[in-house]
């Protein structure tokens, strides 16, 4: 995966030489609740295949006592100009998100206006609880690495992510807790799992001639 191995460069860039384990260390400090962690097979694979690649080298191996011997690795001219490259791509790009519960939602009449309310009133709380943890992150930590103080230094780019990935949370959250609202209400009706009847009139819709045009018009108004 691109952002696996855009981190992993990107780390040994910053703090090579360095091993692999202090790699993983740094990346699992930045987790956020509720976002999947890369995992350790994961980041070795992209040293590994970095160093194949001819992106980062070997700077040489060592074993302290009786632990595993540890590799050291640094950034090559080639690296340095893949993570400029990939860099600026990245931020320069704007892409649809897989949200899972984006896809699931799309069958939503499946469930009962019940357990959708439930559901969504639950997906709210735990939206809320993570805000709630990283605006205590925030509040115990400090931006100014000179006056730390016993405080963790987080970077002020790295804190202004952080905030947005909470406003990010807190719209979900709200979204939630309205659509369950308006299911209760009734002003929302998700109507009933697909029947024959139902089917019969979606195949009819799509396998029409004017089916294409229609979408692409869709999209049109959508990407103005």
């Amino acid at each position: 995966m691109w952002s696996t191995r855009l981190l992993v460069l990107g780390l040994v860039r910053w703090l090579g030489p360095v091993h692999g384990y202090l790699v993983r260390r740094e990346l699992d400090s930045w987790r956020l609740p509720g976002v999947s962690e890369i995992g350790a097979g994961s980041i070795y694979h992209a040293l590994k295949k970095l160093t194949a690649d001819g992106a980062i080298e070997v700077v040489g191996t060592e074993s302290v006592d009786a632990r595993p011997a540890r590799t050291t690795y640094r950034i090559t001219a080639a690296g340095e100009a893949e993570f400029q490259r990939t860099l600026r791509e990245k931020l320069w790009e704007v892409t649809a998100s897989d949200d899972p519960f984006h896809t699931a939602w799309t069958f939503a009449q499946v469930l009962s206006p019940a357990e959708n309310i439930a559901m969504l009133r639950q997906r709210a709380e735990t939206l809320y609880g993570r805000v709630e943890m990283v605006t205590q992150v925030l509040a115990s930590t400090t931006s100014d690495f000179k006056e730390a103080n016993g405080e963790a230094f987080v970077p002020a780019h790295a804190r202004a992510m952080i905030k947005r990935q909470a406003d990010l949370w807190a719209v979900d959250a709200e979204w939630c807790e309205q659509t369950a609202d308006r299911i209760e209400s009734g002003d929302l009706d998700l109507g009933p799992d697909l029947d024959a009847a139902h089917a019969a009139y979606w195949r009819e819709a799509i396998s029409s001639d004017l089916f294409p045009t229609r979408v692409a018009q869709w999209r049109e108004g959508i990407e103005e």
